[in-house]
């Protein structure tokens, strides 16, 4: 999933990624210079992550709160309605607690994030710590993006879990239209197969997708599409074996 720009948007939903848009939507990637606090409020039609719906298939809220520290230190929280998503063990919510280091010189960027994922009103042993680092450069008119998300091995996932994603954006010219589009690709090692497939249904895969935003003051309105190549036979679990294949999102995000 995307997410509108600020400073570094991990994964979206929950780390971004939190945030992610990126989230990409995190998350987006891109680690964006920023003084004063800032708030948002996100609402779409399907909580996608890494092309996984965490909120089964339902529309969901996401607030998100961005508070710098001192020089490029800055962190963030991100709360997230699940909808008492089976993925995620029937947890109604997801809350991500991120520290970010971000700088910038010239046209290239670059941060460094730990994430703390924690569900909340689920069943069983969910929470896990992420490890994210990105960074960027501008292209012309086009903005290119890459991160890199690891999550050691807990129990929590069964395993580890490691995340790549490339993505580009680009303003069309004399309008307040956004396009983006990016690439990832989700594996990593398995000690509980069901823990596992909770994040990697069906064992690794690859995601994309397309996203066109317009904004109008402080609200920006988004329709995306994105998709996977999960095999749905690969999956042996059939409860998480459903919302990993293409999809239609649209959201509007509000800055405060």
């Amino acid at each position: 999933m995307f997410a509108i720009a600020r400073p570094v948007r991990h994964l979206r939903p929950l780390g971004g990624f939190v945030a992610l848009l990126g989230s990409l939507m995190a998350l987006p990637c891109a680690a964006q210079a920023q003084v004063d606090p800032g708030l948002w409020v996100d609402l779409v039609s399907d909580q996608r992550n890494r092309g996984l719906s965490w909120s089964d298939g339902e529309a969901a809220a996401q607030a998100y709160v961005y508070l710098p520290i001192k020089g490029e230190f800055s962190t963030s929280a991100q709360v997230t309605s699940l909808r008492g998503s089976t993925r995620h063990g029937g947890a109604d919510a997801g809350i991500d607690l991120v520290g970010t280091y971000a700088d910038q010189k010239d046209l290239f960027r670059w941060h460094g994030s730990v994430v703390g994922h924690i569900f909340a009103g689920g069943q069983g042993d969910l929470d896990y710590i992420e490890f994210q680092t990105g960074a960027g450069t501008t292209l012309g008119p086009v903005d290119v993006d890459v991160l890199v998300s690891y999550a050691p091995e807990q129990d929590a996932i069964g395993g580890s879990n490691f995340y790549r994603q490339i993505e580009a954006s680009a303003g069309i010219w004399g309008t307040p239209v956004v396009l983006k589009a990016h690439f990832g690709r989700s594996s990593g090692h398995v000690e509980d197969r069901l823990k596992a497939e909770r994040l990697r249904p069906g064992g690794a895969y690859n995601d994309w997708g397309l996203e066109a935003e317009y904004a109008l003051k402080a609200v920006t309105f988004t329709v995306a599409y994105t998709d996977t190549d999960i095999d749905k036979d690969a999956i042996r679990f059939p409860a998480l074996a459903e919302d990993h294949g293409a999809a239609i999102v649209a959201g509007a995000h509000f800055a405060f």
